[in-house]
């Protein structure tokens, strides 16, 4: 059957639009996945502790024209940390908005109670340092920063840290601390990008306030050079080694828990101690396994292996093949030696 003229130009219109469709799904689909790709870079690149190069990635993809919750979620984690608080609630605003979650208004609620509070702190920039303090607290904010910059310069030697940062550190008041931190009161200061020290343990003696900064700041380093995914045992058990506090309480809190039975899984330790603080026996068997177990490390096979597992820290996919490529054991395997060695002291 012959088509009409008229039939023919009306199915070749209709071969051209449906081709004109399916080009424009094509080139859409495209989009996404490039829009896709460098989200999972910026996200990626965040995770690294590599905040510059992420802030370019993510920033772009807000100019898209589609709001992508992990996007600006991990914007105002960005911002959060570079003490820029009203772009932080801002972002994680829209974030909520389009994905509601708890752990984000939690942040929101964080964020604004700490920018109300911000505007009545003053300043003191030293060095790699930008402390804020109310101004009541002049004199201790004067020996902390004095404090910060000599650990500083120790830690920065012993980790090989040399490049160009700057911290935040915040000189509470007890009730600030308690009302923005949403702490344990067993929590003596706290590192979550920022270093925060309430005012009671700024009043401290000189080696307790230096022991306190020295863990805090270790803790600041460690999250510089390897990122977000360290597991709290590996963070606290450095920032414990590295504070040079006596260690002869958790030596029988550990001998106590070995007799009891009652370690804890390391693989229960990676996500912070916090989940712990109903229970304070828990809490101490927790930070002295993890100090005790960074202790065999180094007494066993050098501090310069620690140094390779945080710089080598992103370039591999489990915890365990990390551990294997700079000790030649296995997680499990390096466990096991710790433990033999606990029940023969």
């Amino acid at each position: 059957m012959l088509l009409s003229k008229k039939s023919t130009q009306i199915l070749l219109c209709l071969c051209i639009i449906l081709l004109s469709t399916h080009f424009c799904s094509a080139t859409e689909y495209s989009r996404h996945q490039e829009i896709r790709s460098n989200i999972n870079k910026g996200i990626s690149l965040y995770n690294e502790g590599r905040k510059k190069e992420a802030l370019t990635y993510l920033e772009e993809i807000t100019g898209s024209g589609i709001v992508y919750p992990d996007v600006y979620y991990v914007l105002g984690e960005i911002y959060y940390a570079g003490n820029e608080l009203q772009k932080a609630i801002e972002n994680w605003e829209i974030a909520q908005s389009q994905s509601p979650r708890d752990a984000i208004l939690s942040k929101i609620t964080k964020a604004k109670k700490e920018l109300k509070l911000d505007e009545k702190l003053s300043d003191k920039i030293s060095c790699n340092f930008v402390l804020k303090y109310d101004q009541v607290d002049a004199y201790s904010s004067e020996l902390i920063l004095h404090s910060l910059v000599n650990a500083y310069n120790t830690l920065a030697y012993d980790f090989g840290w040399y490049e160009n940062s700057e911290f935040t550190v915040i000189l509470y008041s007890n009730d600030d601390f308690t009302d923005i931190m949403n702490v344990p009161s067993w929590a003596a200061a706290i590192y979550d990008g920022k270093i925060r020290i309430p005012f009671q343990y700024a009043s401290l003696n000189i080696d307790e306030l230096e022991a306190i900064i020295r863990h805090e700041l270790t803790h600041a380093l460690i999250h510089r050079m390897a990122g977000n995914n360290v597991p709290a045992w590996l963070h606290e058990g450095i920032a414990q080694y590295k504070d040079e506090v006596d260690d002869t309480a958790a030596k029988e809190v550990l001998k106590q828990a070995v007799a009891g039975n009652s370690l804890i899984p390391f693989k229960k330790l990676k996500g912070g101690f916090v989940s712990f603080k109903e229970d304070s026996t828990k809490v101490k068997i927790a930070y002295a396994q993890s100090l005790s177990f960074i202790e065999y490390l180094i007494d066993n096979y050098g501090f310069y292996t620690i140094l390779g597992i945080l710089n080598d820290f992103n370039n591999y996919s489990s915890l365990d093949e990390l551990f294997t490529s700079v000790y030649r054991l296995n997680l499990n395997q390096l466990e096991n030696g710790w433990l033999e060695q606990l029940r023969l002291e």
